[in-house]
């Protein structure tokens, strides 16, 4: 205890030493000069991370009626007691008013106040002041997307105790993060027990320049070596590796990365790194190029199913093996697909909440162009195969989900978003936004309370994150909450706590 006070008062002792003036011992005729006494400045204040903060105080000069802002200079700088000396010490502005974004840890400081009379040299401190800066990125929604073809992350926060989410345009930058996103907005995604450092929380976001970059979970503070590259078995990947997307079965330490028609795997449990891809089947010697879908089917309770966009046909994960095989024979059919042999392209593929998790699958068929859609098990047993019938402009949608709740498959094309429900084998308009742009749809397990909502992202002159209820039968959905502001969407996480 006694080592910190030291500290502490040698750290304020220097700074007041560093602005103070020599006194020089001679016989002199003393006049008066200027002198500052700064009033309006509290004892306490208290800031959220990335909000705007202001004071302004009246420099109350002695020899000067009004304030004469070109006659001095001045520094508003913040001590952190916690840090070491070199560290400790932030420069937050350099103008009469203290008036910017907070970019602070969180933490309690220390503020600083000192005005230089440029005329008689004198510097004036301010008895400092004491801010708490509280963390405005604790939970919420992380938006990655882009603005004026650039990338950038959005946060939609939602602080413990306060009733109406916070916006935070850019939150690297106003949370003070370092990393800088270049290129375009490709993915952020956000899960537990993600990497084998001391942190157990992933908060990863990939531009097509950046990579893949870790973002400390409380800070977004990032380093080179919190990129995905070193998370990697004997550093396989590029320093600037980057996924397509990220597939996360649950809550736990497991994880499939996609990039470039190749899939790696994750298990932290297991202390399984990513290495090499396991889209390989194991009669083969080389890996096959796989569709950008992965159906998790829950994780490692059960087999994940990948597609091979080479031969058409589906395969199940071996996690003992780190390859692919064939699926169980299933005889083609009216109602059946024979799914080692699908004569189809694979349009979309997921694993949903629906049904003890069941996985759902959309197939053109090469021959005839027909929209199939097809359910199977966790047990890789099949239990629909029907052609999707009654859905309007369904070869042009570019976004598809599935309801954790009634099944329904979800299709977005420009403006609008389709419901198809597989039973009645017909599709009823949702959302009709005119000329706006349905950026995004999906659904998304690990968001607290919202977990069974249609998540929606549009633009027009800028982007828009919706939530809705979906109602049974086939009811209009239910917009429960909105937030505009954002950036394009492209991708949606939910930071949990």
């Amino acid at each position: 205890m006694l080592k910190n006070i030291k500290i502490q008062f040698l750290l304020s002792l220097m700074l007041v030493l560093a602005y103070s003036c020599t006194e020089d011992e001679g016989n002199y005729n003393y006049n008066a000069i200027n002198e500052i006494a700064a009033t309006g400045i509290e004892e306490a204040y208290t800031v959220y991370t990335g909000d705007n903060f202001k004071i302004t105080p009246d420099l109350n000069e002695t020899l000067i009626d009004v304030n004469s802002t070109d006659r001095y200079s001045y520094e508003w700088v913040a001590l952190n007691p916690s840090k070491l000396l070199l560290e400790s010490r932030t420069l937050l502005a350099t103008t009469k008013n203290l008036d910017g974004v907070i970019k602070l840890a969180p933490g309690s400081y220390k503020i600083y106040y000192f005005v230089k009379d440029k005329v008689t040299g004198v510097t004036w401190q301010q008895e400092p002041f004491k801010l708490n800066v509280v963390s405005a990125i604790y939970e919420g929604w992380m938006v990655i997307g882009n603005v004026n073809d650039k990338a950038r992350l959005d946060m939609v926060s939602i602080v413990p105790g306060v009733a109406q989410p916070r916006i935070i345009t850019d939150v690297l930058d106003a949370s003070g993060s370092v990393l800088k996103l270049t290129g375009k907005a490709l993915d952020v995604s956000c899960f537990g027990s993600a990497v084998y450092a001391t942190s157990a929380y992933g908060i990863y976001v990939t531009t097509t320049e950046n990579g893949t970059a870790r973002l400390d979970p409380d800070s977004f503070a990032w380093t080179q070596a919190q990129n995905l590259a070193y998370e990697t078995l004997g550093g396989s990947f590029p320093t600037n590796f980057g996924v397509d997307f990220m597939e996360t079965p649950g809550l736990g330490g497991e994880n499939f990365i996609y990039s470039k028609g190749d899939i790696y795997y994750y298990y932290r449990a297991y202390n399984i790194k990513y290495g090499l891809p396991q889209n390989i089947l194991e009669t083969a010697t080389k890996t096959f190029y796989a569709a950008p879908f992965i159906a998790s089917n829950n994780g490692s309770s059960a087999a994940p199913v990948f597609f091979n966009n080479e031969t058409s046909s589906f395969v199940r994960f071996n996690y003992s093996k780190g390859n692919c095989s064939a699926m169980p024979p299933v005889t083609g059919s009216t109602s059946t697909l024979d799914w080692n042999n699908t004569n189809s392209d694979l349009i979309y593929m997921t694993t949903s909440g629906f049904n003890g998790y069941e996985n759902f699958a959309v197939l053109k068929n090469r021959s005839t162009g027909k929209y199939y859609l097809l359910r199977f098990s966790r047990g890789l047993i099949q239990s629909y195969y029907k052609e999707i019938l009654n859905a309007p402009e369904f070869d042009k949608a570019t976004k598809f989900a599935v309801s954790p709740d009634s099944g329904y498959l979800f299709y977005a094309v420009g403006g609008k978003v389709y419901e198809y429900d597989n039973g009645t084998q017909s599709a009823k308009l949702m959302i009709n936004k005119d000329a706006e742009e349905i950026t995004y749809i999906a659904f998304n397990s690990l968001a607290k309370n919202a977990d069974k909502k249609l998540i929606v992202g549009s633009y027009g002159t800028s982007g828009t994150l919706e939530l809705y209820t979906v109602p049974p039968v086939n009811g209009d959905l239910v917009l429960t909450d909105k937030y505009e502001g954002l950036c394009k969407i492209v991708d949606v996480a939910y930071r949990r706590r």
